[in-house]
């Protein structure tokens, strides 16, 4: 029996690598073949449009892609060919515009109707702008197409449990996170040969964040070869974020470890957006302001998210005459959500003179 147990040792490790090799190559052939036509033809028609919006509003183009992807079929569904319905958004009691039945959950159930492709894709970022439910998703950096994934199926947008791998895989699958550059070029192209060209791993598109690798989708899987694997520090969101900026480095000031600027005689969104290498609405984002407010000279734009609490050395603030919630807010870099929920009071609700109110 001595002499046996070297050998049965032996066999049970060649079994072992004979399985590992099996399940590697099943891996690496998962994921061979061309994207369809009808794929690349989608991407190519509509990706464009796909991050003008995510300009105006800071959702991604890579989930935005990926949701118009899969709610309408590329583009071939019934709502999407009669409707030009490409996100599967039903009526709700607020829509007043044209409608179209369709069997979902129920059957003829009402979904909204648009004259244009372009007029969905502008309806779909105006509806995740509007909802209440959704408001936590914009705190989310626009290359976060993870987080977003599973921030949709949390809020409810869509009732499938495996809702977020499927819009994971979608953008990872065609690379869509490219998009989230900003660069409007083409993803995937077809040559004549029937191949597809995908945009280089490495050329400047953020790298996906670490997680689980997506299971295959069981229907419309392209079997394209996905993107190299990288991997992703996560930032606490309490530590400093760096900003790159090509502006003069002098005129940048600091508080509560964010970075921040004094408006200048002629600043508007757009030219501080190019200064610092930022997109417009993430300046109105990072200091609470609505779409189109205006600057006023001397007023603090930060140029980073303001933190969760105020630095050490401030625990209470005491309201003076004339401030707001909007005042404070900026005057210690603290998130305007955030001082409401330290004070327990309603967003939107203003301060009183003489009030305390905490900071951390």
């Amino acid at each position: 029996m001595k002499n046996v147990a070297p050998y049965a040792i032996l066999i049970i490790i060649l079994l072992l690598n004979s399985c590992s090799a099996t399940r590697r190559a099943a891996r690496s052939s998962a994921s061979s073949g061309p994207a369809p036509d009808y794929a690349i033809e989608y991407l190519n028609r509509y990706s464009a449009l796909a991050v003008s919006e995510m300009k105006r509003t800071g959702i991604p183009a890579s989930i935005t892609l990926a949701q118009g992807m899969l709610e309408s079929n590329y583009g071939r569904s019934r709502l999407a060919t009669q409707g030009n319905n490409h996100f599967g958004i039903k009526c709700h009691s607020s829509w007043t515009g044209k409608k179209i039945y369709h069997d979902d959950n129920r059957r003829n159930e009402c979904f909204r109707a648009y004259r244009s492709a372009e007029e969905s894709y502008r309806d779909h970022s105006e509806f995740l702008v509007a909802g209440s439910r959704y408001r936590d998703l914009f705190r989310l950096s626009n290359t976060d197409y993870k987080g977003w994934a599973h921030g949709l199926k949390k809020a409810g947008y869509a009732t499938d449990p495996k809702y977020p791998e499927l819009l994971i895989r979608k953008i990872e699958e065609y690379r869509l996170w490219a998009y989230d550059t900003g660069s409007a070029g083409q993803a995937v192209t077809a040559r004549a040969d029937k191949s597809t060209v995908l945009p280089p791993a490495d050329a400047g598109a953020p790298a996906p964040a670490a997680s689980k690798p997506a299971q295959p989708e069981a229907k419309d899987s392209a079997g394209v070869e996905p993107a190299p694997a990288r991997t992703v520090v996560i930032q606490d969101t309490e530590e400093p974020i760096g900003v790159i900026s090509l502006g003069d480095r002098k005129e940048l000031m600091e508080n509560n470890n964010v970075e921040y600027i004094i408006v200048e005689e002629g600043d508007t969104y757009e030219s501080l957006a190019e200064r610092h290498l930022l997109l417009s609405w993430e300046i109105s984002r990072y200091n609470d302001l609505a779409p189109g407010t205006p600057l006023n000279v001397g007023q603090i734009i930060y140029l980073q998210p303001k933190r969760s609490k105020a630095a050490r050395e401030f625990l209470i603030h005491t309201v003076e005459a004339g401030e707001t919630m909007h005042d404070i807010s900026q005057k210690y870099a603290v998130r305007l959500s955030s001082l409401y929920k330290m004070n327990l009071m309603e967003e939107g609700g203003e301060c009183k003179p003489g009030q305390k109110l905490r900071l951390r």
